[in-house]
């Protein structure tokens, strides 16, 4: 959970923060405006030449290896993928054909996938790309020898071989129609993974071999540069190069921008605020399928109970959240599935903000409210403890605010700072501000490890988190799973977030749409390709400049 693959708005860092109080988060939320302020813009345009974009970065990657999760989800600059997504920001993006010729011919019982490859393809090395690399990669990353992080996508995949040169079949152990979304990942060259080993030891990490639009020009611990690849397949693009240089800290790289260094950012969406009105900038906001909330401890005996969490849910503010912590930048979530899904978002799955509901159903529970306006149950005071990961801005002000609403209710939550390691063996006694949508592509990828009995046994720590286990969501879940009916699956999976919202296992806040700043001179110069619907990691991989290999000069 500490391992950055990409560059992300909120990079996973194992710095301690001090504690903070609600009171205090309320008293900074008063003087936000002072804090989050920038300097006047300088004059400048930048350093870098005319055909070179440079983008400040909070977190460079760890690795530049597709097999270890670099730059994936059908969006490599290297490396590129056997489809890709295309589709307008606000909506589900279509997995398109890339390396494929064509979309998967897919078995009646989804168990069985054939991939047809494109051919006159050639690694940027002078290899010709065919199904041996293919079957390679991913292989490689299921291979137990090579501990690829991103192995947890692929457990549902029994095998994978060439049938030729050019067709590969995937075998899954269960029929799993959103099997595509692990179509998305990244493609190396046969050849450079002849050997088996530790994914972290592979020669590609730092030396990387790709079919896409660029290839490595260096890489340092603060700079990685990505120059044209001169014998891309449909020529050398027009942005010749892509400069990627880091800045952890938020208020550096405004500064930074406004110096006229660079033509982008990532930015938190308070400080992107303080942009907008500026002709020199541009703010773009990507929506996204990125969700934040928090797990109700399955083991505590206030979150343990079914109806203190729907009260939970009822008495959060999400609209004051968004508006307040997000500045506007996100949606109140209720499920973990945004509109964007169509026909497998059920829009009346919300839960209405009703504090005096709330309040009666806690009532109703036991957990009464006594002289100090706290409530207790038996003697035990109404309180748990809400842990957030220490390197991240956005969760540690979304629980300070969520901790600030439940004392009107009577429910003293408290905030702590907790690496993911210090989390895991609390996570059954205290809450954890969790993000989530890593392959959002597909409405199964949000919802099967959070509602699904199997999980988190069958997982991660975090996945299904709070333990809920209910036979009619499973049913349902592994229904949207398994058909291959349109209507069905929708239906399938609107049941799913008309049974969560009656009986909630956790609290889900928001979507956090994901702000980026760019220069105007850049906007103006280039056609470029606009944002798509992001995943949860995110940064200058992503944006406005997630395709940066399709960019046109305007004349």
């Amino acid at each position: 959970m500490t391992t950055r693959i990409f560059d992300k708005g909120h990079p996973h860092l194992v710095r301690r923060l001090p504690r903070i109080t609600p009171l205090a988060f309320l008293a900074s939320m008063l003087l936000v405006t002072a804090g989050c302020a920038v300097s006047p813009p300088q004059s400048g345009t930048g350093s870098q030449p005319d055909d070179s974009l440079a983008l400040l970065t909070a977190a460079l990657p760890e690795t530049l290896n597709p097999l270890a999760g670099f730059d994936n989800n059908g969006t490599g600059k290297i490396n590129e993928s056997l489809f890709t997504l295309e589709g307008p920001q606000n909506q589900l993006p279509a997995i398109v054909p890339l390396l494929a010729a064509a979309q998967p011919e897919i078995s009646a019982d989804a168990k069985e996938w054939k991939v047809t490859l494109r051919t006159g393809i050639f690694f940027s090395d002078g290899t010709p790309f065919d199904a041996k690399d293919v079957v390679a990669s991913y292989q490689s990353i299921m291979d137990p020898a090579s501990a690829s992080p991103i192995a947890g996508v692929l457990t549902n995949l029994a095998g994978v071989r060439a049938t030729d040169d050019h067709t590969v079949e995937f075998t899954l152990h269960e029929p799993q129609v959103s099997f595509k979304t692990a179509l998305l990942i990244g493609v190396a060259p046969s050849e450079s993974l002849e050997r088996t080993g530790l994914v972290e030891d592979s020669v590609l990490n730092r030396a990387p071999i790709g079919t896409g639009p660029y290839v490595l020009d260096s890489f340092t611990p603060s700079r990685l540069v990505l120059k044209a690849n001169p014998s891309f397949r449909d020529g050398e693009v027009d942005l010749k190069r892509v400069v990627y240089e880091e800045a952890t800290d938020d208020n550096s790289r405004a500064q930074r921008m406004l110096a006229g260094e660079f033509d982008g950012t990532v930015l938190p969406p308070r400080l992107a605020a303080s942009f907008a009105g500026n002709s020199d900038f541009e703010l773009v906001r990507a929506t996204s399928a990125d969700w934040r909330g928090l797990s109700l401890p399955a083991e505590h005996p206030l979150t343990s109970d079914p109806t203190v969490r729907l009260a939970l849910n009822l008495g959060v503010d999400r609209q004051a959240l968004v508006d307040g912590v997000l500045a506007g930048a996100g949606r109140p979530a209720s499920t973990f599935v945004p509109a964007a899904y169509g026909n497998a978002f059920e829009p009346s799955a919300v839960f209405a903000y009703d504090t005096k509901r709330a309040g009666q159903l806690l009532d109703q529970s036991g957990w009464v409210l006594g002289d100090d306006a706290m409530r207790s149950k038996d003697g035990v005071p109404a309180r748990f403890t809400l842990m957030y990961n220490p390197g991240d801005t956005l969760r540690r002000d979304l629980s300070l605010a969520f901790s600030a609403q439940m004392k009107q209710l009577g429910i003293l939550v408290s905030v702590q700072s907790a690496t993911f390691d210090q989390a895991e063996p609390r996570i059954g006694t205290d809450a954890l501000m969790l993000g989530g949508g890593d392959t959002p592509y597909d409405v199964d990828t949000q919802l099967y490890k959070m509602l699904h009995s199997e999980y988190p046994a069958a997982g991660s720590y975090y996945d299904n988190p709070s333990h809920f286990a209910d036979p009619g969501m499973d049913a349902a879940l592994d229904l949207g799973r398994t058909t291959l009916d349109p209507e069905a699956r929708d239906k399938a999976y609107r049941q799913v977030q008309s049974l969560y919202v009656n009986e909630p296992s956790m609290v889900v806040l928001a979507f956090a749409d994901h702000s980026y700043v760019q220069r105007s001179s850049t906007a103006k110069a280039w056609t470029g390709t606009g944002t798509l619907l992001e995943p949860h990691d995110h940064g200058t991989a992503w944006g406005p400049w997630v395709k940066p290999g399709q960019w046109a000069r305007n004349q």
